[in-house]
């Protein structure tokens, strides 16, 4: 069959392929609203930032406030942190939204709990134009997260999280550009389900909300362990490894080397699921053995992020409470006030030089 009736964009892969398995018989399937628009990515990326810019905007003194009256550290009086991690929430929901919608109504069938066309037909697999914008939307919002240290609007990632970005990138242009995209659309709504929870219990956590602090995070880690340790392999890893030689043995056989890069960046991902399934178990068992502070006081070693340093006294490690003053010299002045010090006033605390960064939890 002729070129010019193969799928436009898979042409770069079989083009050069005689199987009659790679003859396309439904017209749909080169729709212009299918083709890549990076265009379309960009202009995403744009609005997030703009976005981003304007939450921090408006929401910066205002969560700086709360912070400084609720946090029961110096680290969890940082305004910055709470800011951070209610941007990332709204962001994930939308993720974990678009990403319901678009497996549940445009995915062909293909969800959680039934992958038996998620592959079958590649790659004759009809894909609509709100898988697209939904790609696009995901590779723009990692996008934005990993702009943070360079644009400066938010905190940046610890490495763990941003080995974790990029392979989640390779992910979503490796499948769009084979055509995967119904089990890439599974894998992204997978992996979106406990997001949203996690920093939900990181804001419970930071502004002490009593059983909130550990009742957050035991809904996070129940949410995570049967999403990420127990439907990866059911949903994911099984359909990528199993069901691929079944569905589709021609493409296997013919297209080794994208099969074996899907499935290593798959397995890698696992992995780092179970790693952290290790390190959240630990502070469950912290919490129940010696209470919420300590498991705080744990959580803080799991998965520190760097801050990046602003070159002045309120940078990284100096977070500013509400009337301009450190959180050392503000806790000092409540208790002086309590007749527990007395009231010679503290030095203060010596900036942050620059150049320098300060691990902190992520909890």
């Amino acid at each position: 069959m002729a070129d010019t009736q193969r799928a436009g964009r898979l042409a770069w892969l079989i083009g050069t392929r005689d199987r009659p398995e790679y003859a396309l018989e439904q017209p749909g399937f080169s729709h212009q609203g299918l083709e890549w628009e990076p265009a379309g990515a960009v202009k995403m990326l744009v609005v997030l930032v703009v976005a981003r810019f304007m939450f921090n905007l408006l929401l910066k003194g205002p969560t700086a406030r709360l912070a400084a009256r609720r946090g029961s550290d110096a680290h969890h009086r940082d305004g910055r942190r709470l800011l951070e991690e209610l941007w990332v929430t709204a962001g994930n929901l939308l993720m974990l939204g678009a990403a319901l919608y678009v497996m549940m109504r445009k995915n062909g069938g293909c969800w959680f709990l039934n992958t038996d066309t998620c592959l079958a037909g590649w790659p004759n697999i009809v894909a609509e134009p709100e898988v697209a914008r939904y790609y696009q939307l995901e590779l723009a919002w990692y996008l934005h997260m990993l702009l943070k240290p360079v644009l400066h609007y938010g905190l940046p990632d610890g490495r763990d999280m941003l080995v974790h970005h990029f392979a989640s990138l390779a992910l979503i242009l490796v499948s769009y550009g084979t055509n995967l995209t119904r089990i890439g659309v599974v894998v992204l709504g997978i992996f979106a389900i406990s997001n949203p929870l996690l920093h939900i219990a990181k804001i419970c956590n930071q502004l002490s909300l009593g059983p909130l602090k550990i009742g957050g995070f035991m809904v996070f880690a129940l949410a995570f362990f049967l999403s990420r340790v127990i439907l990866v392999p059911l949903a994911v890893l099984k359909p990528a490894l199993l069901d691929s030689r079944r569905y589709i043995p021609y493409a296997v056989e013919d297209f080794r080397f994208w099969y074996y890069v899907i499935n290593v960046l798959l397995v890698g991902l696992y992995f780092m699921q179970l790693v952290w399934m290790r390190s959240i178990a630990r502070v469950l068992s912290s919490a129940s053995s010696h209470g919420s502070v300590a498991a705080s006081d744990m959580s803080a070693k799991l998965d520190p992020a760097q801050r990046y340093a602003t070159g002045t006294a309120q940078q990284a490690g100096a977070a500013v409470t509400a009337n301009g003053s450190s959180p050392r010299q503000a806790t000092q002045r409540r208790q002086a006030a309590r007749g527990q010090l007395s009231q010679t006033p503290s030095p203060a605390d010596p900036p942050t030089l620059p150049g320098t960064v300060d691990v902190r939890a992520e909890l």
